[in-house]
């Protein structure tokens, strides 16, 4: 009786939502029609003129920033960047930004669902269930249980309680993940990288028994559970939930997504940059017959850099967020302000820098992101993020970039089992500098052999001057290293779950990151990784948002 209530309730929130939609779709086209006004403004507020210089982090960018939260005072906070590529960057943020963020996450996902007829419009996101310093947590910290229809519209916002962050240390974060969404059966899944999805349904896969233990232990004494952790089940719980609890505890083989949570239809991911593998390799778990694939849009920690438009279910990306000027410079070009061009100024086919601006500290500061503009939509680019401007890696001037690399991964995928590959570059004490070519995975086989030897074979292909330079013995050979997901994430992850970020190319020596004690969380493994190129935040990994 109380999965139906719940669920009449579902639908009622449901409607409410696609009917908010059409009020949210007139609202952005209104800010799209204000948004060269808009952005004169904004440029006149932060005082920015045509000699004005562009910016990356730095000094000046840190002393700016300070300078904001000063006059923010108590009700500044700060997020980290991931530190993938160098030294964390600290951000402002305050409450009021933070309710910006969020609102923008639940603007985008109302229109969604609107565009794309959603009727099941329960969210499940695939957040952290700890807390640390990325935006992520700043945005889903919350003190205590969210209310009872917050609940119902965002079964994942439980997932900070007490209880059930004891359930994690119990039974491990996938094991609680396939119970809520077990009992709550929501009907969009979110992840900022589509990798955390993905690693998801592979470790039920290849650990059922430990996964499916928490659904096996509730179907049989759900009454030996805390008082809080039945109450909880009992808000999210949905029709049908007794049925599906027992197909799972009875099962010795995993079961699909499409009989443990049979509402679910569509899933939001970032898709830009890097993560083409992982978006094939879920693909293979959310089949497109069934399953809709809505594009995140694009954000760093920086600033949310495109907003959503979607236009005859295909979805858009345009530089329209709140408060902040965007300004671009092709790409190869220098970072001087006589290059700065203004969004009206893109054109099709065309890559180009972001350059951002607002009131938390950054004044044209350079993003570093690449975006194509795909196409001009309302007077305004269309913008498909494409890659870091400056990813690569060079001892003796051999430059080695992400680009590459990507290439050359393509290649050695076709002989790999199921794992990810990347590239960091060591310098040992008493050997020559070279690049270790790191498999992360637990597969063992024999293809290891010549992986590394075939992949410096394919890196001098690309790049004339490594293969120059380990002619000349000036470099030394590209060796292997296999690791699981939870050493390399400890080595290289500046806030583990939330905020790591699977790169193609590191640009921080092997040697000059040491490996981190383990962390005290249990099973640990790919699917606590969001294996990509950004966090959006984004979001919103990018994070996400309730």
């Amino acid at each position: 009786m109380t999965g139906l209530v719940n669920d009449a309730l579902r639908y009622v929130i449901a409607w409410a939502i696609r009917l908010l939609g059409v009020v949210l779709d007139i609202r952005q086209r209104l800010r799209i029609l204000r948004y060269a006004a808009n952005q004169r403004r904004l440029r006149r507020k932060y005082r920015i003129h045509r000699d004005t210089p562009v910016l990356s982090y730095g000094p000046r960018v840190v002393e700016a920033i300070r300078h904001a939260s000063a006059h923010a005072a108590r009700h500044a906070q700060f997020a980290l960047t991931s530190g993938s590529t160098g030294e964390p960057k600290k951000l402002l943020y305050t409450k009021r930004r933070l309710r910006k963020l969020k609102f923008t996450f639940s603007d985008m996902f109302i229109r969604a669902c609107r565009a794309y007829g959603l009727h099941r419009t329960s969210l499940y996101v695939f957040s952290s269930f700890h807390r640390d310093s990325s935006l992520t947590s700043l945005l889903l910290n919350e003190a205590k249980l969210p209310s009872y229809f917050s609940t119902l519209q965002a079964p994942y916002r439980v997932q900070q309680h007490d209880s059930i962050r004891a359930l994690v240390s119990q039974y491990g974060a996938t094991a609680v993940r396939l119970w809520i969404l077990t009992i709550a059966n929501p009907g969009v899944l979110y992840a900022t990288n589509p990798s955390t999805i993905s690693s998801f349904f592979d470790e039920l896969k290849t650990n059922w028994s430990t996964c499916s233990k928490l659904v096996n232990d509730w179907h049989s004494h759900p009454q030996r559970f805390d008082r809080a952790v039945r109450k909880i089940a009992r808000r999210l719980d949905s029709r049908g939930s007794s049925e599906r609890v027992r197909l799972i505890a009875t099962s010795p083989a995993p079961v699909p997504l499409k009989h443990f949570a049979p509402a679910a239809r569509a899933y939001i991911c970032w898709t830009g940059g890097y993560v083409k593998p992982f978006l094939d390799r879920l693909a293979n778990h959310l089949p497109a017959s069934r399953y809709r694939l809505i594009p995140m849009y694009s954000m760093s920690t920086e600033t949310v850099e495109t907003e959503t438009v979607f236009r005859n279910r295909l979805a858009h990306f345009l530089p329209v967020a709140s408060g902040v000027v965007y300004e671009f410079i092709k790409a190869g070009a220098d970072d001087d302000p006589e290059n700065v061009l203004q969004p009206s100024q893109l054109k099709p086919g065309e890559t180009y820098a972001m350059v951002v601006s607002d009131g938390y500290g950054l004044r044209r500061y350079q993003t570093g992101d690449l975006f194509a503009c795909r196409h001009i939509v309302r007077g305004l680019p269309d913008l498909a993020f494409l890659r870091r401007r400056a990813l690569e890696y060079s001892f003796a001037g051999e430059k080695v970039t992400a680009e590459q690399l990507t290439e050359v991964f393509e290649t050695l995928r076709e002989v790999l089992p199921d794992g990810f590959l990347t590239c960091v570059p060591s310098l040992p004490l008493h050997d020559l500098p070279h690049y270790k070519l790191v498999f992360i995975s637990d597969s063992k086989g024999p293809f290891v052999t010549n992986l590394a030897r075939h992949c410096d074979e394919l890196l001098g292909a690309l790049n004339c001057e490594y293969k120059h330079k380990r002619a000349n013995g000036i470099l030394g050979p590209m060796t292997f290293i296999q690791t699981g997901a939870a050493e390399f994430a400890q080595r290289f992850g500046a806030t583990w779950e939330t905020q790591f970020k699977f790169l193609p190319l590191y640009q921080r020596t092997w040697e000059s990151v040491e490996p981190r004690p383990p962390i005290d969380v249990p099973h640990l493994n790919a699917s606590h990784l969001n294996l990509s190129h950004k966090n959006t935040a984004q979001p919103i990994q990018t994070t996400s948002l309730q």
